[in-house]
């Protein structure tokens, strides 16, 4: 309510890029999953221990993390115990073998995603971000995410990363892990 009385009506500063189709390369992924009061905090905790324990803080070149929230959260550790899930990982370098256990090795092959770049977007996280799904879901004429969509690709993930003084997010999602809007579904004998 604040950000909106403080405002300029007038102006409507867009924080997002258009939507793309992108090509993401195969990838390995160490991975890891917390449900806590602040699970992408708390991921990141225990990512930054592990990457030191398992030698990847010491192996060249940049480091890459992606993440996700994790849906399988109950209602009561929610609404009683106000928790969230989120999984999160390292994209690990070609070749490269952890030198202790403590995240899950997942594996993706080369795949097509709708991605949307987010500018500042923990400035308003619980706005800036979900309206980002949202427009790559418009985008691809979808209603939501497919209950089961299988395990092959990542039905969406997040990147964050620093350009130029600046914090930035790109989402993507998997344009086969969600249904597409005007669903029907014939229950006639005769098909």
């Amino acid at each position: 309510m604040d950000a909106l009385l403080k405002d300029d009506m007038t102006q409507k500063p867009d924080y997002y890029s258009p939507v793309t189709i992108v090509t993401v390369p195969a990838f390995t992924l160490g991975r890891y999953v917390i449900i806590s009061p602040q699970p992408e905090d708390d991921v990141q905790m225990y990512l930054n221990r592990w990457a030191e324990k398992s030698g990847l803080s010491r192996h060249p070149g940049p480091k890459r993390q992606i993440g996700w929230d994790f849906p399988f959260v109950s209602m009561e550790q929610k609404n009683r115990f106000g928790l969230r899930g989120y999984v999160a990982g390292w994209i690990l370098p070609e070749g490269f073998e952890p030198e202790c256990p403590g995240v899950e090795i997942y594996q993706q092959e080369e795949a097509q995603y709708a991605m949307i770049t987010v500018r500042d977007p923990f400035q308003a996280a619980f706005d800036r971000i979900p309206k980002g799904y949202q427009r790559i879901l418009d985008y691809l004429g979808a209603n939501g995410f497919k209950e089961n969509h299988g395990t092959e690709f990542l039905g969406c993930f997040e990147e964050v990363y620093e350009k130029d003084g600046m914090t930035w997010m790109d989402i993507f999602i998997h344009a086969d892990c969600v249904g597409k809007g005007n669903l029907h579904t014939d229950f006639s004998k005769n098909r």
